[in-house]
């Protein structure tokens, strides 16, 4: 199993934490807007299992709770995602852990499979806070599995004051970005940018998870090999290949790129001659606190903004992250508290602001996402409730991936390769 990393923190020593955060300081405190249900003065330990190492979104929480319950305490273990399944059979003493969708939804994952673990939390949450896709995508046969911690969603970060010294607008439709595009490589740039494993992919995600996500008969087409569902999906590898073709993104350029697409990334795009960078929203939370170690950004600081890639109108957004209960918890009633709380208004902007990602309430707002949460024109919707499944996320970037190094040689083949591909997976897996 691969070693974990474990924190205690007495609600004394939780109590007394201060945290560098001003944007969460402000405001009512979260105790104003929950009433509790349980006898605030009982001793409880509460032990959590999550993705993350230094988890200062989780520390701010779970101080807010001590105001209302100060003598409940919080052991936390960092764990994977690879092998949480193992994990929980060990620790069956665990009280809350964090899940994604693959967790969840899909059991042929085995070693990620907690469906199984998990407490029903249905009806423990106000449903009026959460946006109800959100809520959606984490119901399964009717059972609300787990609580969205925030949003994930793939974009493409645009430099705009670059676009504005060279004439050019935001585009918001493929046709203005095409020109723009256009022009940018006539002016010498390389305006579209990105690690070799998803930039091709990411770009165009929201367009294809759009068209398989809304069409159940191409669903069925895509297992069963069927040609129809190359041409529906040819559209998809078309624009990645006008890309290549264009000279508008280079492989060459993509493959200087760091593969996690984090911290080296975002200097790279801070030295202010990236137009458009294929990114999501975990990385542009990053962002804001990289500024300051950019010497040319601070030198030259400009505007840029996150929005949906112009590859077409398409909306499509996935929870980032969540938090569940293990039905087996000695303290169960404890622990669905903690997450009736964290689930308020106030905790999970609070929580998704301190991570630097859009949140899943109905009422939250961050400038940094007015791209892609106040998107205008949208042409295609789609919150992913099982459709995507994990292969073909890794399908689409395997396939698109080979189109760009010319193993694969033109949209059609590529269309072809995904379809087999899928083919090759059971539709129930």
């Amino acid at each position: 199993m691969k070693p974990t990393l474990k924190r205690t923190v007495s609600a004394a020593a939780a109590s007394a934490m201060i945290l560098g955060c001003t944007a969460c300081s402000s405001g009512q405190p979260s105790s104003s807007e929950f009433t509790p249900k349980l006898d605030t003065d009982k001793s409880v330990t509460l032990e959590i299992a999550g993705f993350f190492g230094n988890f200062e979104a989780l520390d701010q929480i779970e101080n807010d709770f001590n105001e209302i319950y100060p003598n409940v305490s919080f052991s936390y273990e960092q764990i994977g995602n690879s092998n949480i399944s193992e994990y929980l059979t060990n620790n069956p003493g665990t009280d809350i852990f964090m899940t994604t969708d693959e967790n969840v939804r899909f059991p042929g994952l085995e070693e990620k499979y907690t469906a199984d673990n998990c407490e029903d939390l249905t009806g423990l949450i106000d449903s009026g806070i959460v946006l109800d896709d959100m809520l959606t995508t984490c119901t399964i046969d009717g059972k609300l599995l787990r609580i969205p911690m925030a949003q994930n969603i793939n974009g493409i970060v645009v430099n705009v004051s670059l676009l504005e010294k060279e004439g050019l607008s935001v585009p918001q439709n493929y046709s203005e970005f095409k020109a723009a595009l256009a022009a940018l490589k006539e002016k010498g740039y390389t305006p579209i940018q990105g690690p070799t494993d998803v930039v091709y992919s990411e770009l165009v995600s929201a367009m294809a998870y759009n068209i398989i996500g809304n069409d159940e008969e191409l669903q069925a087409a895509l297992y069963a090999g069927d040609s129809s569902a190359s041409e529906k999906l040819l559209p998809v590898f078309s624009e990645i290949s006008d890309m290549l073709e264009n000279g508008w993104t280079d492989p060459a350029v993509n493959e200087t790129y760091p593969a996690d697409n984090y911290d080296q990334a975002i200097l790279r795009f801070f030295e202010g001659d990236v137009p458009f960078w294929v990114c999501n929203t975990e990385k542009v939370s990053g962002m804001k606190k990289r500024e300051s170690k950019s010497e040319k950004f601070t030198a030259e600081p400009f505007e840029y903004e996150f929005m949906f890639a112009p590859t077409g109108v398409y909306e499509y957004r996935e929870p980032w992250y969540g938090f569940s209960v293990n039905k087996s918890s000695d303290v169960i009633d404890y622990a669905k508290e903690f997450i009736r709380f964290l689930a308020t208004e106030p905790e999970l902007n609070k929580i998704a602001e301190i991570k630097g990602v859009p949140t899943v309430t109905k009422n939250g707002a961050d400038e940094r996402y007015t791209g892609v949460t106040a998107v205008k024109n949208v042409q295609q919707s789609y919150t992913n409730t099982g459709a995507i499944k994990p292969h073909i996320i890794s399908f689409l970037q395997n396939t698109a991936k080979g189109l760009a190094s010319g193993e694969i040689t033109s949209a059609q083949e590529a269309a072809d390769n995904f379809v087999q591909l899928c083919s090759q997976v059971s539709q129930t897996d």
